[in-house]
């Protein structure tokens, strides 16, 4: 299943302080999370938000993926959402088709 997530990091913290969170979660091989594909990872130059897109194995996969870095370190990101994806190609026939449901 693709998922986007779209977060917001602390700008209050220091970038070494996340370089070393990184680190960490590294070594305990718990980062990059078992049964997460990482297809996208990417982080604004100037104001530290940023967008990952993801490919999981399982809803608990993502969970740990999603939830990882906040319990980490406490108050690294101001935000995060996370929802499931598709491609545009595919999603326009889906909603085109529950519309004409809907609407008879």
């Amino acid at each position: 299943m693709l998922f986007i997530s779209y977060w917001e990091l602390n700008p209050d913290l220091d970038p070494t302080a996340i370089a070393e969170i990184a680190q960490m979660l590294m070594s305990k091989k718990l980062y990059p999370v078992e049964g997460v594909k990482e297809i996208a990872f990417y982080v604004s130059t100037s104001d530290y938000w940023g967008i990952s897109i993801m490919e999981t194995d399982s809803e608990e996969a993502m969970t740990r993926s999603t939830n990882l870095w906040r319990i980490a370190k406490p108050g690294i990101l101001k935000f995060v959402k996370t929802t499931p994806a598709m491609e545009v190609a595919k999603i326009l026939p889906v909603l085109m088709k529950l519309k004409k449901e809907v609407q008879g």
